[in-house]
C-alpha cells in the first residue's frame, strides 16, 4: 500500500494539515484590513473662485484644479491681495465692507465694482517689473508680490477709507507660500510643495451644503454658504462628511485632506450689508457645536482644508468620490 493511499496514516495527516492551512489562510484573509477604496460621496453643488483675497467671490460652473488653487478663464484663486503700506495683508476681519466689492473677469482684465464708486479694471497678466515688487506678509509668511499700481490702490483706499493701501499680485515667477512650512499644534497631512499664493493656509477648502443646512437649524437667522468662502461645495452628503475624507477625486482631479478649517470672525460678516453680526453669529453657535479636540484652542471647525495632488477640470454636477480616513 502506498503511503498516499486513501486511509493511510500519512494521507490522513496530509489532509488534516492541508485543511488546517486552508482554514488559517481563510481566517487571515478575512481579518486582514481591506485596502481603502474611493466611493461615491456626493456631487459638486457650487464652485467659487476668489481672485482678489477677501472680496466677494465669483460663482462659476466649471474650473480647473491646479497646484496653486482653482483657475477659471486663466485667473487663479487668491492671486491678488490687499495690503497696508507695511506689507501686512488686510481682509474682512478688519474691513468687513470688502465683501461689497464685486469682482468679475472682463476679457484680459479684472473689474472691481463697489457702492458709490466708479468701476475700475486692472490686467489679469501684468508684466513683471522688478522695480515694482514689494514684500507682503500673510500671517507668518512674507513673500514677494507685484504692486499693481497707484490707480487701483487709490481706488481701494478711497472705498475702504484707509490711507496707503496697495494691491499685490503673485506673478508666476515669484516665490509662493508653502502650507508644509506652517506650524500647527496638531497633525496635518501637508507635503513640501503644497504651495499657494495668498489663501490663509492652503490652496483649497471644501464644505458640504448639509453642514451649512445643519448649522442653519440652530440659528435664528440662517446664513448662506458664501459666508464661509469655500472653493467647492458638496451636495447630497451628510453633515460634516467632509471631515472624514482623506482624499477626494472629481473627474481627473485629486485633492488630499489636510485638517479642519478653523473659523475666525469672518463668517460673521453679513454678505449683503458688509457689517458684522452684533451677536457674533454664526460663529457663536459654531463655538457651541464644533469645538473639537485638538483644535478647540484655536476655534470651532467648519469645512476642511485640502491640497492639490492631481489636476483636472471640475464642473457643477460632477460626482465626487472620496477615500475615508
Amino acid at each position: 500500500m502506498s503511503v498516499f493511499d486513501v486511509g493511510s496514516p500519512p494521507a490522513v495527516f496530509a489532509a488534516v494539515a492541508a485543511g488546517a492551512a486552508i482554514k488559517y489562510m481563510a481566517g487571515f484573509l478575512l481579518r486582514a484590513p481591506k485596502p481603502k477604496q474611493y466611493r461615491y460621496v456626493g456631487k459638486v453643488g457650487e464652485i467659487w473662485i476668489f481672485p482678489v483675497k477677501s472680496i466677494r467671490g465669483i460663482s462659476v460652473q466649471e474650473a480647473d484644479i491646479e497646484q496653486l488653487g482653482l483657475e477659471w478663464k486663466g485667473v487663479g484663486d487668491r492671486q491678488w491681495v490687499v495690503m497696508k503700506p507695511n506689507g501686512k495683508f488686510v481682509c474682512q476681519r478688519q474691513y468687513p465692507k470688502m465683501v461689497l466689492i464685486r469682482q468679475s473677469i472682463q476679457g484680459d482684465e479684472i473689474e472691481l465694482q463697489a457702492p458709490d464708486m466708479e468701476p475700475i479694471r486692472f490686467p489679469v497678466h501684468p508684466k513683471l517689473d522688478r522695480s515694482n515688487v514689494r514684500k507682503v506678509t500673510v500671517w507668518d509668511d512674507t513673500v514677494d508680490a507685484l504692486d499693481m499700481g497707484d490707480e487701483v490702490s487709490n481706488w481701494l483706499s478711497r472705498y475702504l477709507k484707509v490711507e496707503g493701501l496697495r494691491l499685490g499680485f503673485s506673478e508666476s515667477s515669484l516665490e509662493k507660500r508653502d502650507a508644509a512650512d506652517m506650524q500647527k499644534p496638531w497633525e496635518t497631512h501637508t507635503k513640501k510643495g503644497d504651495v499657494c499664493a495668498f489663501p490663509d493656509y492652503c490652496s483649497y477648502m471644501i464644505l458640504s451644503q448639509a453642514s451649512v443646512d445643519f448649522l442653519n437649524t440652530k440659528l435664528s437667522k440662517p446664513v448662506p454658504v458664501s459666508n464661509f468662502r469655500p472653493n467647492i461645495v458638496i451636495h447630497d452628503c451628510q453633515p460634516f462628511d467632509e471631515d472624514t475624507w482623506s482624499s477626494v477625486k472629481i473627474g481627473d482631479s485629486q485633492l488630499r485632506g489636510l485638517d479642519p478649517c478653523i473659523r475666525c470672525t469672518m463668517p460673521t460678516v453679513d454678505q449683503s450689508t458688509g457689517t458684522k453680526d452684533r451677536d457674533g453669529e454664526p460663529v457663536a453657535t459654531l463655538k457651541k457645536l464644533r469645538m473639537v479636540e485638538p483644535y478647540k484652542s484655536d476655534g470651532p471647525i467648519f469645512g476642511f482644508n485640502y491640497a492639490f495632488d492631481k489636476s483636472g477640470t471640475i464642473r457643477v454636477g460632477d460626482p465626487v468620490y472620496a477615500m475615508s480616513k
